[in-house]
């Protein structure tokens, strides 16, 4: 009878921090949807792809600042949760190294915007892009998974999202105002990291202290290779607008930068519906690997339900979701069926983040780097084969074929795996 009553309050707490955590996380998705219409319509398509590439450039970079902290970093929160004192060393390893590699990123960017012309011809736009990296030094949201403080991450989210809209739709009136995107969503995202980071500290009662030296070379050591499969997933995800941009041009970058607002949607979605069960699948694995497996796939079947209902919508109304975003109807004409195609990226990705997420409850790390920049590389040349000839009808067709390959590949090296091993 205890047990039973337990059980229930565990679930129940389950489902009040997945609501909380919903609310907040649609904030999110729905931000940049909010915005791309007003971004459009004001500046232009071909400055809404400007603003596109230094976002791209900033989630490149950001990949460096995070290192390996928002997978392996989550994991050993949610392992040490009540461990006040351990959980100090981790936070405190975590900003500290992420800081080193923020100067690195910088470094990066500063070369890439004045060394290579294409850059360098929006430098104050890419420039100005760098305060969404800085602002990632300080995103607690890693931490508050492991502790699975859902109401804060929440907060956050609605009330940076909130204010970045707000910004945007004040102080956005003229074509010229593009190059302050990216600048009103990093200083949101900054200033409530910021706060959520000191909030976080005097709650827990965390003690503030400079890790050893010897801790942060081992940590950038030991993940250095994780780091770089975590690179070229990067490269893989923001190539197509990099390189789209650079052979077709900025109106072409805008066109597909719409396109890609709805995979990044449903990929957000994605990862926020994963990431929420992710510290309980870990936890469940090591206790249990039955338990963790079965939870495992009961939560992925209903992530991928959710997406082709909302897909599905998205294939109907595919016109006028394009409308929505304030394109010409000679434009919408010429890639609404590309767009639509481009769908079929949304609905694989529900199955290659799940696969992706139990590569790492699995410990697969090796075998993950590995897929990972094999398929990256033969993404890269496909992509550079077929955009000349085939425009963006090339650039979606490397994108299905990318994907297919990490299904096949990640589902052979975990899924089967845990199936004869249990």
């Amino acid at each position: 009878m205890i047990k039973e009553k337990i059980n229930s309050l565990i679930q129940d707490k389950t489902k009040s921090n997945f609501i909380i955590y919903g609310i907040g996380q649609s904030f999110n998705l729905l931000s940049p949807l909010i915005v791309a219409p007003l971004l459009v319509s004001v500046c232009g398509i071909d400055s809404f792809g400007k603003i596109g590439l230094g976002f791209a450039l900033a989630l490149f970079l950001i990949l460096i600042v995070d290192y390996s902290f928002d997978v392996k970093g989550t994991k050993q929160v949610a392992e040490n949760r009540e461990n006040n004192e351990k959980l100090s060393e981790i936070l405190c390893l975590a900003i500290f190294t992420k800081m080193c590699l923020f100067l690195l990123a910088c470094l990066i960017a500063l070369a890439l915007i004045f060394l290579i012309p294409f850059f360098y011809q929006e430098k104050s736009l890419f420039s100005i892009s760098l305060l969404i990296v800085f602002a990632q030094v300080f995103n607690p949201v890693w931490f508050l998974q492991g502790i699975e403080n859902y109401k804060q991450i929440s907060v956050i989210n609605i009330v940076s999202k909130t204010f970045y809209v707000l910004l945007i739709f004040l102080f956005i009136n003229e074509k010229n105002d593009y190059i302050w995107a990216n600048f009103y969503l990093g200083f949101s995202a900054l200033l409530l990291n910021f706060f959520g980071l000191i909030h976080i500290v005097r709650k827990r009662h965390l003690k503030i202290q400079w890790p050893y030296k010897k801790e942060v070379i081992l940590v950038l050591k030991n993940d250095f290779t994780f780091c770089l499969s975590q690179l070229f997933l990067s490269v893989r995800q923001l190539s197509p607008l990099v390189i789209t941009g650079y052979f077709l041009g900025y109106t072409y970058a805008g066109h597909f930068k719409v396109m890609e607002q709805v995979i990044t949607l449903f990929r957000t979605f994605n990862q926020v519906y994963l990431r929420f069960f992710y510290p309980k699948a870990c936890y469940l694995y090591v206790a249990d690997k039955t338990a963790g497996f079965r939870f495992w796939k009961k939560y992925s079947r209903t992530n991928v339900f959710f997406v082709i209902f909302g897909l599905a919508l998205l294939f109907l109304l595919s016109k006028e979701v394009l409308q929505f975003f304030h394109l010409t109807s000679e434009a919408i004409i010429e890639i609404n069926p590309i767009f639509q195609a481009s769908l079929l990226v949304s609905f694989l990705l529900s199955l290659t983040l799940p696969l992706e997420q139990l590569m790492f409850i699995t410990n697969q790390l090796k075998n993950y780097i590995r897929i990972t920049i094999f398929i990256t590389s033969i993404n890269v040349v496909l992509l550079l084969l077929l955009i000349k000839t085939y425009a963006l009808t090339g650039v979606v067709f490397t994108l299905i074929v990318a994907e297919l390959l990490f299904i096949i590949l990640y589902f052979y090296h975990s899924f089967l795996r845990i199936q004869k091993q249990i």
